[in-house]
Parts: C-alpha cells; sequence; structure tokens
C-alpha cells in the first residue's frame, strides 16, 4: 500500500512537471514567431518611416529645376515674369518646384 501511494504521486508529480515543460514549450514557440513577425513587419516599414521622417525634417534645398512651359510661345510673354527665359523657341523656367 505505501509502495502505490509513492507511485501515484510521482505520476502526478511527473504529469505536473511534464504539462509544466509543455506550457514553456509552448510559450517559448510563441514569443519566437511574434518576435519574427514583429521584426519583418518593421523591415519593411522602417525604410519608409525613415524616408518619410528624413523628407520631412530635412532643410528644403533652394536647387531649381528648369521646365518648359508650353504655353508662352514668344519671348515678351516669357520675359514677362522674373525666372524665366527664352531659349530655343521655348520659355525655360527656373524656380520650378520638384514637390510640385
Amino acid at each position: 500500500m505505501f509502495l502505490s501511494r509513492k507511485t501515484k504521486r510521482s505520476r502526478q508529480s511527473l504529469q505536473y512537471y511534464s504539462n509544466r515543460v509543455s506550457w514553456l514549450y509552448r510559450n517559448l514557440v510563441f514569443v519566437i514567431i511574434f518576435c519574427v513577425v514583429i521584426s519583418t513587419c518593421l523591415y519593411a516599414i522602417y525604410p519608409l518611416l525613415l524616408t518619410f521622417i528624413t523628407d520631412k525634417f530635412s532643410p528644403s534645398s533652394n536647387s531649381s529645376y528648369p521646365t518648359s512651359i508650353p504655353w508662352l510661345t514668344n519671348k515678351t510673354e516669357c520675359e514677362h515674369n522674373p525666372g524665366r527665359v527664352w531659349r530655343d523657341s521655348h520659355c525655360w523656367d527656373y524656380e520650378h518646384d520638384p514637390s510640385f
């Protein structure tokens, strides 16, 4: 009788230990998968976020890009506004903003 009681407790303690180890492994796998998913999402979002932040807070450059204005067809109409030049039968605007 004493032996049977001891084995019963041993089985219960073994089952408790087994459940605890199983719970530990399940949580560990969950945490690993969660970390992989989060890092993948951050890897995808980080370049976009970095580009947005650097564009937002970087000083704007004063560089201009020449652009032809097709509706101005003669030199007087073209040079009426400052920053425009008549060249090669086209009116060129040197104050064009690239983000326009």
